[in-house]
């Protein structure tokens, strides 16, 4: 029976590590066994005890960190926490691409430059793109595709975020998925992490909710901002030159660098503030 309970309390020991060899070598004496009072184990020092007890602690706290998930399922993280405006809708993180498209754009509502600049309640500012998570929207069963990019406010020209925040905003399509392409799309598809860009996402608020399928989704459970379009709203520098909608912007459309953008903005504010 002795011996039972020392090769218990040894494999327990060496499961959990970083205790002393001299602790080992005392409890596997046979002696060290026979001297102790009935029913106890010999004594160890202090120092060993506290060594113990710190390795146990730790030991608790890589199994609650590598095995607890499995035990409880999916990793919450991956799924947003949505408040009691939205139903029957859930958000998740994408894993993988999905082997079929469903969502498309429709068509582009004509606005003028100016309008382009008041039709919405936008914010504008110049940032470095720093993150992007491709999202699935499952509205009762019926999925929907997206992304959510993180940008690093480095300039604003119109809103309340300050230079050197981190924004979020919802994209109307995946990115970088290889083999896709989604109708109205062109400019913020070709978003990448690190990119610098100007971008004028609208301003969700109380009333900004996406209804499919008889599910709702308040947009601001998600992040504050999102893009009208997929085309007219960012003007993105990328390794192949300066993106946009020039068909939209006709009285810049040969500009090649933000810095243009950034004159061309400061105008047309200036302009509309005006009217």
């Amino acid at each position: 029976m002795k011996q039972e309970m020392l090769l218990k309390q040894e494999k327990l020991f060496e499961a959990i590590g970083h205790v002393d060899d001299a602790l080992l070598a005392r409890l596997s004496s046979p002696e060290s066994i026979s001297d102790a009072p009935p029913g106890h184990l010999p004594k160890s020092k202090p120092q060993a005890k506290t060594r113990f007890a710190l390795a146990f602690c730790a030991a608790c706290l890589v199994f609650a960190a590598f095995f607890l998930p499995k035990f409880l399922g999916r990793k919450s993280a991956d799924f947003f926490q949505l408040s009691d405006a939205s139903h029957g809708v859930k958000v998740s993180l994408m894993e993988k691409p999905p082997e079929v498209m469903v969502n498309s754009s429709g068509d582009l509502i004509w606005l003028t430059e100016e309008q382009l600049f008041t039709h919405f309640n936008t914010d504008i500012f110049k940032g470095n793109i720093t993150d992007i998570q491709n999202i699935i929207l499952d509205f009762n069963g019926e999925k929907e595709y997206g992304a959510i990019a993180s940008i690093y406010v480095e300039k604003v020209f119109r809103g309340n975020c300050q230079t050197g925040d981190t924004v979020k905003m919802l994209l109307p399509c995946m990115i970088d998925v290889e083999g896709l392409w989604v109708s109205g799309t062109d400019v913020v598809s070709k978003m990448r992490v690190g990119m610098h860009g100007i971008f004028m996402p609208m301003v969700y608020d109380d009333y900004s909710f996406r209804e499919e399928n008889g599910a709702r989704l308040l947009l601001t459970d998600l992040v504050p901002y999102g893009l009208a379009d997929g085309e007219r709203y960012c003007f993105l520098q990328t390794q192949d030159g300066l993106v946009f909608a020039r068909f939209a912007y006709e009285s810049i459309a040969e500009a090649s660098s933000l810095a243009e953008i950034e004159n061309y903005i400061e105008k047309m504010l200036e302009k509309v503030s005006e009217q």
